[in-house]
């Protein structure tokens, strides 16, 4: 795009999405005029002389800023989104979250939340190519598990995997963690915790289910409280005996759901 030196502004910072970068060796910076007003989109360093470049939008503007630079972080993915929200800009309009995949209002919900991160997992972030599902998962958690993660992340760098199983175990056994299982080996800890606990639902889900007529399975692992009852039947007769059957047990049907809503499954 075509622009031209000038000298005598004052840009506004208000599009600098660049988070702990070199800046780009572009001398002068570079700045959009907006209907008259002019913002940084390269270099963020006031100056005696700027590359002024004349744009329709706020949009556009930002989008020339982001096309200039080469990969984008995590972090500023995150900055990016923070100002589309701050100046009404519609997301769908840059080409930067097409690029990097990014649609859908949960996927920037969870981007929102990036600059309130602790500062070692926004350090991780501006290296690390980590899935906005974990990060919705990490969101979830309470403060005393956000707080290992950072810590954690402060002490040892960890792999895209390890830091992915580290929040999903936490998240997983978050209404049952200890003090004490937050010290030495956490993964393994808590996934021993994870097993047996597993187990002791498991069997208590079988128990409940042992007398009735019915084969009662979970087609999404528990993910839900929605259950799958079966049969078998070799005849009309033995269909409607079953049936029949089936019908008299709604009070130990009602204790399989009553379990299930205990463990918060729903």
């Amino acid at each position: 795009m075509k622009g031209k030196l000038i000298t005598g502004i004052s840009p506004s910072y208000e599009l600098n999405w660049t988070d702990q970068r070199t800046a780009v060796s572009v001398f002068p910076p570079a700045v959009a005029d907006v209907n008259g007003e002019y913002f940084f989109i390269s270099g963020f360093a006031e100056a005696e002389n700027y590359y002024a470049v004349t744009v329709s939008s706020m949009a556009e503007a930002l989008d020339l800023s982001v096309s200039v630079h080469g990969r984008i972080s995590m972090t500023e993915l995150a900055n990016i989104s923070c100002i589309c929200i701050k100046l009404n800009i519609n997301h769908s309009s840059l080409n930067v979250f097409a690029l990097y995949n990014i649609k859908g209002r949960q996927n920037f919900q969870t981007l929102e939340a990036v600059p309130s991160y602790p500062e070692p997992l926004k350090k991780y972030l501006r290296t690390k190519d980590i899935p906005l599902k974990v990060l919705a998962i990490f969101n979830k958690l309470n403060d005393t598990c956000k707080t290992y993660v950072a810590d954690t992340l402060a002490s040892k760098d960890m792999s895209v995997g390890d830091f992915r199983n580290l929040v999903n175990i936490l998240f997983d056994m978050m209404p049952t963690i200890s003090p004490e299982d937050l010290n030495g080996d956490v993964l393994k800890n808590l996934s021993a915790k994870k097993d047996a606990a597993r187990l002791d639902f498991t069997a208590k889900f079988a128990a409940l289910a042992d007398g009735l007529p019915l084969n009662v399975t979970s087609l999404d692992n528990f993910e839900t409280g929605r259950l799958t009852f079966s049969f078998t039947a070799e005849s009309a007769e033995e269909f409607c005996n079953k049936i029949t059957s089936a019908g008299s047990k709604m009070s130990e049907i009602q204790k399989i759901y009553g379990f299930l809503d205990e463990q918060d499954i729903s």
